[in-house]
């Protein structure tokens, strides 16, 4: 685990980018192999019997929270305050931010169909369209998916089976 100069972050939650936001760190952090942090599988050992683990899961605990809060819009910062974990203070964008699947697809959908170059170069054009498109396909397979569960489960209801 270092804190190298080259361990930037580029999207930094404004409100409306979660999903993108939530993806680059979850990879980041997940590199650093520290994901157990944000996930709770890796809770914190008690602080009583176990007081040297404990300590070091709490500097890698701070050091996520750390990477939390510098990979938010200033205005964001103060809301992650309250929260004494990075668990938690994963939670509450997510809580906050995340939109419904339907919404977001609407929002994306109308984004896409207006989109223009305007004053953009072409590789910031076609860069930002990408990245507006991946989060569209992400949204319409993670749909796709849970219908496809949905269906096989009510396929596989009692109800469905022939004697």
């Amino acid at each position: 685990m270092s804190t190298e100069k080259f361990d930037v972050l580029f999207v930094r939650l404004n409100g409306k980018n979660y999903s993108t936001w939530a993806f680059q760190l979850e990879i980041f952090v997940k590199g650093k192999e520290l994901w157990g942090h944000v996930d709770g599988t890796d809770p914190a050992p008690n602080k009583t019997t176990h007081t040297e683990p404990h300590a070091k899961w709490e500097a890698k605990d701070a050091q996520v929270m750390a990477w939390i809060i510098g990979s938010v819009d200033p205005n964001i910062v103060l809301n992650l305050r309250p929260f004494a974990t990075a668990a938690k203070m994963w939670e509450y964008p997510e809580k906050v931010y995340s939109q419904n699947n339907s919404a977001r697809r609407f929002q994306l959908e109308h984004e896409i169909s207006v989109y223009q170059q305007e004053s953009l170069s072409i590789s910031e054009f076609y860069s930002h369209f990408m990245n507006l498109w991946a989060e569209y396909i992400g949204i319409v397979v993670m749909i796709c998916q849970l219908r496809d569960k949905l269906q096989s489960k009510q396929f596989m209801r009692p109800e469905n089976e022939t004697n």
